[in-house]
């Protein structure tokens, strides 16, 4: 009888300790300083005790290290694992590095091994990161991306209705929100045509993807015509889009009035478009991927737009 008391008072111990843990509770679990270049941001990662520069990229479906970083830190290519990747870059296959531990703002996150890219991360010839901190880690927390702050926080994951900024200041719910693997897409408007972009702050400026020009009437005719700009991804090729001019684009509480975007050829895996880094400019954005919300601080200049 004494024993069967004492399993019951452990259950319910269990239980009344189950029960305090609020799965819509904020849980920080770390805050990192973040720096804006060339409207794209970059936070600093502990490497088996070695400092690294990464490019916070959302649209990158791993965190890749560039072949550089992996000699300079001293890593290990392990034969045994293999990763492919297609993107802008084109398709590159290459040996992941094993680690022991990668820490983001003092916090050790559950990573053992990285993928190693061919990346273009330099500024006239002077490298300005490392590699990429990718979906694989981003998107297993909500994120608050504090570009005006400097600051990048990871909480916990919530997928409850209530996971909303943290912030008390003015956010703007973007709604029609979509995932899909690895990717958060959010409604635009582009010239009156409707699409769905990869939010992506790796990407430097907002890109329009062929299947949405085909839509929008923009045949090789006429984007033959625009001048010409290249694409750099995690791979070893360039792509060329082409710049165009258009009436207006509207992203959540966004109007832009006459964009020049680039328009990419071929099935280079952007869907109808990235929504970049020039969209975060002066932001402060809430990307909770797991409960499919995505909130941002409007500019003082703007009102919410409903698409």
């Amino acid at each position: 009888m004494i024993a069967l008391r004492g399993i019951l008072l452990l259950l319910l111990i269990v239980l009344t300790a189950c029960a305090e843990v609020d799965p819509c509770a904020l849980s920080l679990v770390a805050k990192v300083p973040m720096e804006s270049l060339h409207r794209l941001l970059f936070v600093p990662v502990g490497i088996n005790g070695q400092w690294a520069t990464l490019l916070v990229d959302s649209g990158a479906e791993r965190t890749i290290l560039s072949e550089q970083a992996v000699a300079r830190l001293g890593l290990r290519h392990d034969p045994r694992l293999i990763s492919r990747s297609l993107g802008v870059g084109g398709m590159y296959v290459n040996a992941d590095v094993t680690i022991d531990h990668l820490v983001l703002g003092g916090t050790r996150m559950g990573v053992d091994h990285m993928a190693v890219g061919r990346l273009n991360l330099d500024i006239d010839g002077e490298a300005i990161a490392d590699g990429l901190l990718g979906a694989d880690i981003l998107l297993t927390f909500d994120l608050d991306i504090d570009v005006p702050g400097k600051t990048l926080s990871l909480y916990r994951a919530r997928r409850c209705q209530e996971a909303v900024p943290p912030w008390d200041g003015p956010a703007v719910e973007i709604t029609g929100v979509t995932t899909r693997k690895t990717r958060m897409l959010l409604p635009f408007q582009l010239d009156g045509t409707a699409g769905m972009g990869i939010l992506d702050t790796g990407a430097s400026a907002t890109t329009i993807g062929i299947a949405m020009a085909e839509r929008m009437g923009l045949t090789n005719d006429i984007l033959v015509k625009d001048p010409s700009i290249q694409h750099h991804g995690a791979g070893p090729n360039v792509a060329e889009g082409r710049l165009h001019r258009f009436q207006e684009l509207r992203v959540g509480p966004a109007v832009i009035p006459r964009p020049r975007l680039s328009v990419m050829p071929g099935n280079t895996g952007i869907d109808d478009g990235l929504i970049g880094a020039d969209f975060l400019q002066g932001r402060r954005v809430w990307m909770a991927f797991q409960a499919r919300r995505l909130f941002v601080s409007p500019l003082a200049r703007e009102t919410p737009f409903l698409p």
